[in-house]
This record gives C-alpha cells, sequence and structure tokens, in this order.
C-alpha cells in the first residue's frame, strides 16, 4: 500500500503541473475507450441511468453513459488541482455565484453548513470553503491507516479539518455549528437504515440521513445548498451557493428533506454527466429489493 500511495502522490503531483484545458482534452478520447472495456461498474451506471431516466431513448442514455465517463476522468485528472495546486492559481479557475448570501450569514456569527452531492468536483468546493471559513467536512473514513492520511491531508491544507463519519462526529458537528463555524456534508451519500428516511429522489425511495435537517433545527445554523460544476474549454469550475428554504428545521425528517432533495435532482438535471452515477444511491429500497442485483435489477434497454 506504502508504494502504490507514493506513485499516486507523484503521478497527481504530474497532474497539477499539465495544464486544465489539456487534461480534460485527454479525457474525452480515454472515457470513450473505457465505454468499450470491461467494468463491472458499467451496470451500476445503466441502472442508475434507467431508474432516474426512463423517459431517455437507448441512444440517449448510451450518449450519457458515455459522457459521464469522459467527466468521471476530468475528475480524476483534476486530482492535482486539489492535492498541489496553490491558492491563487485554484483562486484564478474558480468563478462563484451565490456567495455574497454566504457572507452575510457568515458575519451574522450563526453557524453554517453546507449541503452538497457528488456533482463536478466536490473535493474542490471543500477547499474553497475552507479557504475562507473555519470549516469541517464529514467523510467516511477508510480503515486503513495510510490511505486514510493519503486522501485527508491535501483536503486539510488550507486549514479545513476531515471528522470521520461515527458517533463522536455528531458532537463534533454540533460544537462547529454551535461555535458559529462551519460544516460541510454531502447529503447524498446513503446511511444506514437507522439513519435515515424514504424520501423521493427522481421518483425513486431513497434513503436520505436526517442528519442534516438533525444539525438544522439542533442550532439554528444557516443552511446553502452548493455545488462545484466544471466550466467547459477547462476554464475551471463554477461554485453556486443557494440558501435552504427554512422547511429545511421541520421536525417531521421527509417533510424537512423532500426540498434537498428535489434540489439535488434539479441540479443533477442541469449538468447529468457531471454526476456520480457509479455510486449505488439505491440499493437499500422499502420492499428489501436491491436494483443492483442481477435477480432483481430491471430491464436494462442498453443490453437488449
Amino acid at each position: 500500500m506504502r508504494l502504490l500511495l507514493i506513485l499516486a502522490n507523484g503521478l497527481t503531483r504530474l497532474l497539477s503541473w499539465l495544464p486544465l484545458g489539456l487534461l480534460h482534452t485527454l479525457a474525452w478520447p480515454l472515457g470513450r475507450l473505457l465505454y468499450w472495456l470491461p467494468w463491472r461498474k458499467h451496470a451500476v451506471i445503466r441502472t442508475n441511468l434507467a431508474l432516474c431516466f426512463p423517459d431517455l431513448n437507448t441512444r440517449e442514455r448510451k450518449q450519457l453513459h458515455r459522457d459521464y465517463l469522459v467527466e468521471q476522468l476530468r475528475l480524476v485528472f483534476e486530482a492535482g488541482a486539489v492535492f498541489h495546486w496553490p491558492q491563487a492559481r485554484l483562486a484564478s479557475h474558480i468563478e462563484t455565484e451565490g456567495w455574497d448570501a454566504v457572507h452575510e450569514a457568515a458575519d451574522s456569527d450563526q453557524g453554517l453548513m453546507f449541503v452538497s452531492g457528488h456533482f463536478g468536483n466536490w473535493e474542490l468546493l471543500n477547499l474553497y470553503l475552507s479557504l475562507h471559513l473555519p470549516l469541517a467536512t464529514l467523510y467516511r473514513a477508510p480503515e486503513n491507516a495510510q490511505l486514510n492520511r493519503f486522501i485527508t491531508q491535501p483536503r486539510e491544507r488550507f486549514g479545513g479539518r476531515m471528522v470521520p463519519g461515527g458517533s463522536p462526529a455528531l458532537r463534533q458537528l454540533l460544537g462547529q455549528l454551535k461555535n458559529g463555524h462551519a460544516v460541510a456534508v454531502a447529503a447524498d451519500i446513503q446511511p444506514k437504515r437507522g439513519d435515515g428516511v424514504f424520501v423521493p429522489l427522481f421518483d425513486q425511495p431513497a434513503l436520505t440521513m436526517t442528519l442534516v435537517t438533525g444539525l438544522a433545527r439542533r442550532t439554528g445554523c444557516a443552511v446553502f445548498f452548493c455545488t462545484a460544476l466544471r466550466r467547459p474549454d477547462g476554464q475551471g469550475w463554477k461554485l453556486r451557493f443557494e440558501r435552504a428554504p427554512e422547511l429545511i428545521q421541520d421536525k417531521d425528517p421527509v417533510t424537512a428533506l423532500t426540498p434537498m432533495n428535489a434540489w439535488l435532482e434539479e441540479n443533477i438535471c442541469r449538468a447529468p454527466a457531471q454526476y456520480l452515477w457509479l455510486y449505488k444511491r439505491f440499493s437499500r429500497q422499502p420492499d428489501g429489493q436491491n436494483p443492483y442485483k442481477a435477480g432483481t435489477r430491471q430491464h436494462d434497454p442498453d443490453r437488449g
């Protein structure tokens, strides 16, 4: 593992020296090639696209599948920027929308919660936030300690703090918010059954974490939905910030989280190829069925 991580660090260093536009261009033929190579994740991608975009015909769904692989490789190639770019270079490639509202909320000394999904380059979003605010970001820590250091060090290089999930995480996030600081949460991670409720997403029952509404209700923090989508022609990324509706604090978790999933769906549709389609978002269902298992997977027209 140590040798692999040394090689990975060297690769990210090499990627950081190359122009972003060149990396994005290289991702296009490689993504097209990946579409034709055998890979078990292709089935997951096909299932997700069939569940979320049933109105697309076979040709359109295949095109989205190919486009997604290109964007996923662009995300991989952007690791050089995430791991190594200095602040000034990152800032020159970032455009923001809605940041003034964040500043206004921060000046009021209330806690801030940033709720995102796996759009575009979510790692870069956390880096940007940590440049401007005392930030704690919830994440799933790998069991291997060396791998954990490898992924947390670049995420924390501008002063942010990564908080591994689990029981202690709730106390840390609550303390962060009550002290008037900021936390970041990816709202599209599927929780354990006891930590979530089923809320519609693309008309599918999606087990959705109650952590977001619980933190908002207990602290009265300002909640912002945010994305970091890739801009064309290697220009960089556009970060959008939108104040969440007050309904996010409703006592009924389904009522509170329905607008959040509606926001996720709306923003996925803004740039569907930039969403993380290889994640098994719907694997836990109310009836116990798993659409990603061969025996329960719905007919996939892309496979004939």
